[in-house]
This record gives structure tokens, C-alpha cells and sequence, in this order.
């Protein structure tokens, strides 16, 4: 069975909030980049996908060990709110950039509108 890959861009890399919820469904890869734009909605980003290929969000790749991962990661992001509310984050698989070589991983991208969200220049976030 090929367990998926999974890009994090916030608060589930090493040394955010969340990571304590990935961490032991993920093994982590390492460094990659996805084609993607940020932005700080304060306690966490939000990615979209880039205008341009050359705009880079930077993050960690994870393989995900656990079947249920995926589960609980929706929830966390907010990908299947109570009835009447809008997602906050969609997952797509997107090609991402690690060591060089381009691999098919899942993406959450920020599904609201991000009215007064601030661009993060240079694609890394930082609590």
C-alpha cells in the first residue's frame, strides 16, 4: 500500500501549534515548496495557488502512516464544517518541490476570502 504524502505550510510543521496532531500519523521527508502564494491570518497561514510558477510557498512533506491521518487532518483544517458554513481549507494534491524532484502531494488550500490578509513576502511563515 503507497502511503500519501501530505505539504505543510503552518502551524502542523515541526515547531508549530498543531504539529503535535501530524506527528505521530506523519513521517517527515523533509524541506519542499509548492507553487503557491501565502498570507497571515494572525494565528495561522493560509496558502492559495500561485498566478506565477515562480511564487513559492516553502514547508515540510510528510508521508502519512497512519489510514485515519487524513480524518483528523480535515477536521482540523476545517474541510467539512457543520451544515450552512463554508469549508475554511480545501485539500487538492499539487506537484511540490523536495530535494530537486517534483512529487504529487496533498495540499490544504484556504478556501475563504482573505480579505485584509497580509501577503508573506519570501513563502515561509512564522508564528
Amino acid at each position: 500500500m503507497i502511503k500519501p504524502l501530505v505539504f505543510v505550510y503552518g502551524s502542523l510543521r515541526r515547531g508549530g501549534s498543531a504539529h503535535a496532531r501530524l506527528r505521530p500519523a506523519g513521517q517527515c521527508l523533509g524541506q519542499a515548496s509548492v507553487a503557491a502564494r501565502l498570507y497571515d491570518l494572525g494565528p495561522y497561514p493560509a496558502a492559495r495557488p500561485a498566478r506565477c510558477p515562480r511564487e513559492r510557498v516553502h514547508g515540510e512533506l510528510y508521508r502519512l502512516t497512519r489510514p485515519a491521518a487524513f480524518a483528523a487532518l480535515d477536521r482540523y483544517e476545517g474541510c467539512a464544517p457543520p451544515a450552512g458554513m463554508a469549508p475554511e481549507y480545501r485539500r487538492e494534491q499539487t506537484r511540490v518541490i523536495q530535494a530537486g524532484r517534483r512529487r504529487l502531494a496533498w495540499v490544504y488550500w484556504y478556501a475563504r476570502p482573505l480579505r485584509g490578509a497580509r501577503r508573506v513576502p519570501g513563502g515561509v511563515w512564522r508564528p
